[in-house]
């Protein structure tokens, strides 16, 4: 799969949607409720490393949802999202995992300290999933829920958001269950009109057995608000 390919397709596909409903979108409810949905797609790398010096580097691609609802200064956030490698493994085939998910949900407080300048501390569980299908001698998936806590701030049409990750409870298909060390998660970018444009970037890994994944890249989305 030709990563430059799928990801450009579907980032034209996002920019010739927000033309055709640029006009249209507006604000809509649910109930008391102010209602945002933002589906995006994301192009970059994925970084694996292993204690024993294994791993590798390849590109990644994925497709997700962001859903947030507001009530006043209270928010309740949502997010999934499905990754997979954008390049064939070679021989770091059955090392690096070749895709995943995700699911997110957290609540968050919002204040504006100025007219322009929202913040908010937020703090959430999720799911997450790893697979690598050729691995042998070794896990081949690997499931855990997690926690995260941060905060965020929107400045105009900018924003900034990060925060802290600690799996627990995970579990391996094979071998021992991994022990969790805490991860990292950043998004930063700009919204034009409802066309969001950002970065991202996600540590997150085990002690025992020793292993990290580092996701990094761009992503597109297009909000329905």
């Amino acid at each position: 799969m030709n990563i430059l390919r799928v990801w450009s397709g579907a980032a034209i596909g996002i920019l010739l949607l927000s033309w055709q409903l640029s006009g249209t979108a507006s604000a809509f409810e649910l109930g008391a409720a102010d209602v945002q949905l933002e589906p995006y797609v994301k192009g970059g790398t994925l970084a694996w490393d292993e204690l024993q010096g294994i791993g590798g580097h390849k590109s990644l691609i994925a497709a997700g949802l962001n859903g947030l609802a507001s009530f006043d200064a209270i928010g309740a956030g949502f997010n999934f999202e499905k990754w997979w490698l954008g390049e064939r493994l070679d021989d770091d085939k059955g090392i690096i995992p070749d895709e995943g998910h995700r699911l997110f949900a957290d609540a968050r407080y919002f204040f504006k300290p100025t007219e322009h300048l929202r913040l908010y501390p937020f703090a959430g569980l999720g799911y997450e999933h790893w697979s690598r299908h050729d691995a042998a001698g070794s896990w081949r998936s690997i499931d855990f829920p997690y926690w995260s806590v941060g905060g965020g701030a929107e400045y105009q049409n900018s924003y900034l958001k990060l925060g802290f990750l600690m799996p627990f409870a995970a579990g391996a298909d094979s071998g021992p269950d991994p022990k969790s060390r805490v991860g990292l998660t950043a998004d930063a970018g700009l919204r034009f009109s409802n066309v969001t444009v950002g970065v991202f970037f996600r540590s997150l890994g085990f002690e025992d057995p020793d292993a990290k994944m580092v996701q990094t890249g761009v992503m597109l989305g297009y909000t329905f608000r």
